[in-house]
């Protein structure tokens, strides 16, 4: 099996990271590409950066996984993929810890030092960076976005296309409506509704997120 890791950003080189690391403990992918539709340069960080149609040419079997870190830029990227039917890769870093009750959905990416508890569920498209920790029943929704030393606490929901900035924390039992964000550093105590943006402690909706994206 191949993998090709659609995205050669900032986002692509840290899921390249990872990915070398499953290999190094157990080999998961013979070869290991960028693709990537903008990058001019053939060859970036140690891999061949190939176009998206070189991807539909392979011959072997492979798989994918979505490097982008705007919500909506990973839903638009796992549709096109999808429609061409290729299958996504789940990809775990192997120094994450992941209870064997949850349930991950093809094309998720889970950075090291994670913690996902019981009976959680990742949606498919979803990534979790560096420590993060999701609590017991959370739901986190299709393509949303958890930032670095996030807390999701138990039995919380977290929309589709949404995104919990850097150091946020997520009271347990509440919701993060869809395309909605939370800011960095953020403590959210109550139900954020779908495409709001909250920020400070503790946290507050103050602007609607009219375009859908994060990085403007």
């Amino acid at each position: 099996m191949n993998l090709f890791i659609y995205g050669s950003g900032g986002t692509g080189c840290e899921i390249a990271d990872i990915v070398h690391r499953i290999n190094q403990r157990q080999q998961q992918w013979e070869q290991i590409r960028f693709v990537d539709d903008v990058r001019e340069e053939r060859e970036y960080y140690g891999m061949p950066v190939l176009r998206f149609d070189d991807m539909l040419r392979e011959q072997a079997p492979f798989e994918c996984v979505i490097a982008q870190g705007e919500p909506r830029h990973r839903r638009t990227l796992h549709d096109k993929v999808t429609a061409a039917g290729v299958a996504l890769a789940r990809v775990i870093d192997p120094g994450a810890t992941v209870s064997p009750s949850a349930d991950i959905a093809p094309g998720c990416v889970i950075w090291p030092g994670v913690f996902v508890s019981s009976l959680t569920r990742l949606e498919a498209n979803v990534i979790v960076q560096i420590n993060s920790v999701i609590g017991h029943d959370a739901v986190l929704g299709a393509h949303s976005v958890i930032s670095s030393g996030v807390s999701v606490g138990g039995a919380s929901v977290v929309g589709q296309e949404a995104f919990v900035g850097m150091g946020a924390t997520v009271k347990e039992k509440i919701q993060v409506g869809d395309h909605a964000i939370v800011g960095m550093g953020a403590s959210l105590f109550t139900s954020l509704e779908p495409g709001l943006v909250a920020l400070g402690n503790p946290a507050r909706a103050m602007v609607q997120n009219v375009d859908r994206k994060v990085f403007k």
